[in-house]
């Protein structure tokens, strides 16, 4: 009895761990860049994978939304750098959470892509206190 009771945590140890490598792999954690210090990344199931450059770590109490915007198939699992808006950037900004009309909902950052000399926007990111 004791040995089908030890195989059946072995089964369940292995496949825990096996998802865990799964879901690591799926976030894309293997081929994150290195970080420039005292950043923090996120990578959102709808593709956007992000390193949250020159903003506080508020994970703890906000939750952090994504919107990806629509770029070409090479660049979508792609880590992008994010920082705040730059002055040319904060009008569409604001006015993208003003259009959005959520309470507590504030705009973080917009996250940029570097290919060749040009700058691909690949998406923003807001955040909502959590509850």
């Amino acid at each position: 009895m004791w040995t089908w009771i030890k195989r059946g945590l072995l089964v369940a140890v292995l496949g825990y761990s096996g998802y865990a490598v799964w879901d690591y792999y799926r976030a894309g954690y293997f081929s994150r860049p290195e970080m420039p210090k005292g950043a923090f990344s996120i990578s959102y199931k709808n593709g956007l994978r992000a390193i949250l450059v020159n903003v506080q770590d508020q994970r703890e109490t906000r939750r952090y939304f994504s919107y990806p915007l629509d770029v070409p198939f090479y660049l979508k699992d792609t880590w992008s750098l994010c920082s705040p808006p730059t002055q040319d950037e904060l009008p569409n900004a604001e006015k993208f959470i003003a259009d959005r009309n959520m309470p507590g909902e504030r705009f973080e950052v917009v996250c940029r892509v570097q290919v060749d000399n040009d700058v691909v926007i690949r998406g923003l990111i807001s955040s909502v206190p959590r509850l």
